[in-house]
């Protein structure tokens, strides 16, 4: 049943895109738009907030648990996606950060 509702979910998301993009397109205000093809506004609004909050957590960064720190000496290991970055211990936390910025795009 389940598998039915995600289905049925998706479609409708689908759906709505299209209908969103197509007022976009037009150039009417959202309100001009959902009058003239006998949308409801409430129901444009929902989901628009609806997929636009569902693209934030698809594209959000995802914390991940770290083990235990390093005991001195040893190397800090970093993996990134299918990349893995070894570093001394006691790198410059701030340039590992702007590096890690930098490549969370790719």
């Amino acid at each position: 049943m389940s598998d039915v509702l995600a289905v049925r979910d998706g479609y409708r998301a689908q759906m709505w895109i299209e209908i969103i993009r197509d007022c976009k397109a037009s150039g009417m205000s959202n309100k001009e738009f959902c009058l003239q093809r006998g949308v409801s506004e409430k129901c444009f609004y929902y989901w628009q907030r609806k997929l636009r909050r569902q693209l934030i957590e698809e594209t959000a960064p995802k914390l991940v648990a770290l083990g235990p720190a390093p005991e001195p000496g040893e190397l800090l290991r970093i993996s990134f996606k299918e990349a893995e970055l070894t570093l001394p211990v006691g790198v410059d936390i701030d340039a590992v950060a702007s590096l890690l910025h930098s490549i969370q795009s790719l």
